[in-house]
């Protein structure tokens, strides 16, 4: 079974899943509060509206790697977590068509979106198979 099949079948995935959400959401905060202005210009975005997207991934972040604290997260966490990447996936959409966009800034739009469809579709998949067990190893 190769390492990715070993993955997506663990009973850890939502537990992984969130993980990476966390550290993507680190990984993209970063460069959106500490060049917002820069990175503006280049994608045609508001550097008001980076700024402010990268601000609010970091207590994201925290409430995904809060949730994994446990064996089995709080179901509200949980559905906040997936229900927050849904929206920031709607929002992507949104802003496709609402702002003039450059080349970059509509390449950025894409691979971002469907890195966060990505991670949603993990952690939904992850926490119906997680909700699935009925005996924990931990209690």
């Amino acid at each position: 079974m190769s390492t990715l099949s070993h993955v997506l079948s663990s009973p850890r995935l939502l537990h992984l899943t969130l993980r990476a959400d966390a550290a993507s959401g680190i990984a993209m905060g970063l460069p959106l509060v500490a060049f917002a202005e820069p990175l503006a210009a280049l994608l045609g975005l508001p550097a008001q509206l980076l700024l402010a997207c990268g601000l609010t991934l970091f207590p994201f972040a925290a409430l995904m790697l809060l949730a994994v604290r446990s064996a089995r997260p709080p179901a509200t966490l949980v559905w906040l977590v997936i229900g927050g990447n849904v929206a920031w996936v709607l929002g992507s959409v949104w802003l496709w068509f609402a702002l003039p966009l450059t080349l970059l800034g509509q390449v950025f739009l894409v691979v971002q979106a469907l890195a966060v469809l990505l991670l949603t579709e993990l952690e939904f998949t992850g926490w119906r198979r997680l909700s699935a067990v009925r005996h924990w190893p931990d209690e």
